[in-house]
């Protein structure tokens, strides 16, 4: 992801690609990065921040990404991911409530149940935009994300997100 400042300060984020590295030491992951800001035209003396998850390689721990880009650009400040800090909390808690992890199960087995059938798929988007045309439908459950896990259990039961018609009408939650 990439994220500028429009000279009206408008930010915008970007998703500039998936990148095979040769390792995940920091050294060719730094390689990596300023091989795709050249491609994008972009100097690295821009750069005013960055911002990975807690990997020590990402990290100023060790010479990580982070530490390696701060001794080129100084400017450019480690924030560390707390998204995604909160990402996996809220993952580990849910794991521990009864009612939460069988409501993620039972998503998972429905939209399993759908989605990875191409004929199932057919025939649930065929009834879908007969019955809710408005309604994007059934969302992949997503193990890692919990926004992601989000929608796809409104998607299920209809709620502000995945249209005014349930999906499925059962309950989730008893």
């Amino acid at each position: 992801m990439l994220r500028w400042v429009d000279d009206n300060l408008h930010v915008h984020e970007e998703f500039i690609g998936l990148y095979e590295v040769a390792s995940f030491e920091a050294t060719s992951l730094v390689a990596a990065i300023k091989d795709c800001l050249l491609r994008l035209n972009i100097s690295m003396m821009k750069n005013r921040g960055q911002c990975y998850g807690g990997a020590s390689n990402m990290s100023l721990l060790r010479p990580g990404v982070s530490s390696v880009i701060i001794q080129e650009q100084p400017k450019a400040c480690y924030i560390h991911c707390y998204s995604h800090s909160l990402n996996l909390a809220v993952s580990d808690t849910i794991k521990n409530s009864t009612t939460m992890k069988r409501a993620l199960d039972i998503t998972n087995e429905i939209t399993k149940l759908v989605k990875f059938s191409p004929r199932r798929d057919n025939l649930f988007n065929k009834l879908k935009n007969e019955m809710s045309p408005g309604n994007p439908g059934i969302r992949v459950l997503c193990p890692t994300r919990w926004t992601v896990r989000a929608e796809s259990i409104d998607s299920i039961r209809g709620g502000s997100r995945g249209g005014s018609t349930s999906v499925v009408r059962a309950p989730l939650f008893s």
